[in-house]
């Protein structure tokens, strides 16, 4: 899977959990300009001489420039992107984290809300008190009544 599809997927699961897409650290100005720089890029390649823009007269440099190699600038590039990728799945992962937490503590504010009267544990105790001495004295008068007309107590 190439590396902009996946950053790609990731810009756009972003926005859709809610979240913005903004770095937690903005990113830097650039430099201002320096006396004496060149204008704009340009290429070497190895065997060809300098572009007239670079030279002045008498050979001299005409401008100020750092010549980067190309594997280090590549190195850059893929850098920008790693460093890229890792602050957008930050975000997810922060995003993702977010969710549980809210998700807890919803489901702690609802165990720790009042219940009703007849919820309560207490409350369901003293109806089980009450339901079994019902329970005992029916099943008492039940066997006592058939007690009592078995052996012909009621004639």
């Amino acid at each position: 899977m190439r590396p902009y599809v996946a950053v790609l997927g990731l810009l756009l699961s972003g926005p859709a959990l809610g979240q913005s897409v903004e770095l937690p650290v903005p990113r830097p100005k650039p430099a201002d300009p320096v006396a004496g720089e060149c204008p704009r890029n340009f290429p070497m390649t190895k065997g060809r001489a300098f572009p007239p823009a670079v030279i002045g007269t008498g050979g001299i440099a005409a401008c100020s420039a750092v010549i980067v190699p190309l594997a280090d600038y590549a190195d850059l590039l893929s850098t920008e992107e790693w460093a890229t990728a890792i602050a957008l799945r930050y975000q997810l992962d922060v995003a993702e984290l977010q969710h549980d937490r809210d998700w807890y503590k919803t489901k702690l504010e609802k165990e720790l809300e009042p219940k009703p009267w007849l919820e309560r544990p207490g409350t369901q105790r003293w109806f089980g008190r009450l339901e079994t001495l019902v329970t005992v004295g029916v099943v008492a008068v039940g066997l006592s009544a058939a007690y009592q007309y078995g052996s012909g107590g009621f004639k």
